[in-house]
C-alpha cells in the first residue's frame, strides 16, 4: 500500500512531466508541430477500450510518462500561435503549477477550516476583481466552477430575492410568473439556468440585436413592457460582455440604466470580455458593467489561467447569500466569521482552490502585465481583421470590439464548410464555424498573445489555395 504514495517516484516523475510540458510549450511556441491532432472519435477509440487493470504497471514511472506523452500528442494544442478555434486559454505556466499544487493539497473551501489559506485567498481575489468594475467595500462573491454554473447563481440569486426566497422553499409555482431577458446571441447557459431553476427555458425571452449584433434597446423596452402586459415579472435583464459568436459587447450604461429605472436585476454575463477591465486601451468596451447587480467572470478566459476559475460577483455583497439558503449546523457556523465558509454561497461544497491560480498570477506577473496580455490578444484580432478586410475575395461581418473575427470566402455557405474542413486536415491552423445572419461565418479567437501576423497570413492563405 505505501507504493500509492511513493515520494520518490513522485519527485522524480513530476521533474520529468514538468520537462515534457516545458519541452512541448518550446515546440509550440516554435510552431512545431500541428494545431490540432483532428482525432476521429470512433478510431481513437479503440485504444481505450481494454480492461480495467486490475495489477500495477511492471515500471510506473514509465507507465506515467507513457501516458502522459499520450496526452500530449492528442489533444488540442492550446500553445500552438495557430491554434485560434475556441474561447479556450493558453494557460500561463505559472497558473498551471498553482493548478497542480491545488489539486495535490486538495482542500475543501466550504468552510474556512478545511479550507485555510485557499479561502483567504480566494476572498482576497474576489475583492480585487470587485475592485476593477468598480464597486465599493459591500461588493462580495466567490468562485465557482464555470461560467454555466455561474450564470445559475446569479440568476438564482435574482430569483430567491424576487420572492422573499419562496421560491427557494415552496418551488416556483410560489411566484408570479418571471421572465428572463437577454440578447438574441446570449450564451445557451442562460436558457440552461431557467431550465434548472424551474423558470423554464420559454420564459427566456431573446431580444433583437442591431447590426452590429448588440442587443438593440428599442427592442428591449419592447419585450419588457409586452411581457408585463402579459402579467410576467421581469425578473432580470442579462447583457452580454461580450456575446460568444461574435465577440459584441451590449450597450451596458443604457441597459442599467433601463433596470435601475423599472427596478429590474441587472446581471452580466462577463465570462469572456470583463477581463478588459484590467486594459487601460480596452476598459471602455465594459462601461456600464459597474450598475450590474451580479457579474460573471471567468478568469480561464482572456486572463488565461486553466480551466475552470469563475468569479461570480455581487454589487451587494448580501445578495450572494441569497442563492444558497441552507441549513447545515454541522458545517456552518454564524458569527462575524461567517463570510470565510464559502459553502453558504456556492453550489459545490467540496470545490478546489479555484481562486489559487489567478491569485498567484498577480503575484509573480502583476495586473498590468495580465492587462496588456489582454490588450495584446485584442491589437491582434484587429490586426487579423484589417488583413481579411484587405485581402480580395473576403468579407468581415463587423470590425471587431473583442479578440473574436468572424469572417467568410466569397461562397455560399457550404464553400465555409469546406474550407474550414481543409485546414483542419492541414493540421497547422485551427479555427471555427458559426451562423450570424443567416449564414455561416468562419471565426477566430486570438487566445494566445503569440499568434502573430505570420500566423494570420497562413491562415488566409491556407483558406484561398
Amino acid at each position: 500500500m505505501s507504493d500509492l504514495y511513493d515520494a520518490p517516484l513522485f519527485r522524480t516523475a513530476g521533474h520529468q512531466v514538468v520537462d515534457r510540458l516545458a519541452d512541448h510549450l518550446e515546440r509550440m511556441q516554435a510552431r512545431d508541430g500541428r494545431a490540432h491532432p483532428a482525432l476521429q472519435p470512433l478510431a481513437a477509440m479503440q485504444d481505450f477500450t481494454g480492461p480495467m487493470p486490475a495489477a500495477p504497471a511492471p515500471d510506473a514511472l514509465a507507465a506515467v510518462l507513457r501516458h502522459v506523452d499520450d496526452a500530449i500528442d492528442r489533444t488540442m494544442h492550446l500553445h500552438h500561435p495557430g491554434c485560434m478555434g475556441h474561447q479556450v486559454a493558453a494557460p500561463m505556466p505559472v497558473s498551471a503549477l498553482a493548478d497542480f499544487v491545488a489539486g495535490f493539497l486538495n482542500q475543501g473551501m466550504a468552510v474556512f477550516e478545511t479550507g485555510q489559506i485557499g479561502v483567504l485567498i480566494e476572498r482576497q481575489t474576489v475583492r480585487w476583481l470587485a475592485d476593477a468594475v468598480g464597486w465599493g467595500a459591500e461588493a462580495d462573491g466567490m468562485f465557482t466552477s464555470g461560467g454555466s454554473l455561474g450564470n445559475t447563481t446569479a440568476l438564482l440569486a435574482a430569483r430567491n430575492l424576487a420572492g422573499d426566497g419562496r421560491s427557494w422553499t415552496d418551488g416556483v409555482r410560489a411566484e408570479a410568473p418571471m421572465v428572463v431577458l437577454v440578447s438574441e446571441q446570449a450564451h445557451y447557459s442562460i436558457s440552461r439556468a431557467a431550465g434548472v431553476l424551474g423558470l423554464g427555458q420559454a420564459n427566456v425571452i431573446g431580444v433583437k440585436t442591431d447590426a452590429d449584433c448588440r442587443m438593440d434597446l428599442a427592442a428591449l423596452r419592447a419585450e419588457a413592457d409586452a411581457a408585463e402586459a402579459r402579467g410576467q415579472r421581469v425578473l432580470a435583464v442579462v447583457g452580454s460582455a461580450c456575446t460568444t459568436a461574435a465577440g459584441a459587447y451590449d450597450p451596458l450604461v443604457d441597459i442599467g440604466a433601463l433596470c435601475r429605472e423599472r427596478g429590474y436585476w441587472f446581471h452580466v454575463d462577463g465570462a469572456h470580455g470583463a477581463s478588459v477591465l484590467l486594459s487601460p486601451r480596452y476598459k471602455h468596451l465594459a462601461a456600464g458593467i459597474a450598475l450590474a447587480d451580479s457579474i460573471v467572470w471567468d478568469a480561464h478566459k482572456l486572463l488565461s489561467v486553466p480551466s475552470l476559475a469563475t468569479a461570480v460577483l455581487f454589487r451587494r455583497g448580501g445578495d450572494n447569500y441569497a442563492a444558497f439558503r441552507q441549513e447545515a449546523s454541522y458545517l456552518f457556523n454564524e458569527g462575524a466569521e461567517t463570510a470565510f465558509d464559502l459553502g453558504l454561497r456556492t453550489l459545490e461544497c467540496t470545490k478546489r482552490m479555484l481562486a489559487f491560480k489567478l491569485w498567484l498570477a498577480f503575484q509573480v506577473h502583476g495586473a498590468d502585465a495580465l492587462g496588456e496580455m489582454v490588450a495584446t490578444m485584442h491589437d491582434r484580432a484587429r490586426e487579423f481583421a484589417a488583413l481579411v478586410a484587405a485581402a480580395p475575395g473576403f468579407e468581415l461581418l463587423l470590425p471587431p470590439e473583442s479578440n473574436i473575427v468572424c469572417f467568410r470566402r466569397d461562397g455560399d455557405d457550404a464553400l465555409q464548410e469546406a474550407l474550414r474542413a481543409r485546414v483542419m486536415a492541414a493540421g497547422a491552423y485551427y479555427l471555427v464555424q458559426t451562423r450570424l445572419h443567416g449564414r455561416i461565418w468562419l471565426r477566430i479567437t486570438v487566445m494566445n498573445p503569440a499568434t502573430a501576423r505570420a500566423d494570420f497570413e497562413g491562415l488566409l492563405e491556407a483558406l484561398q489555395g
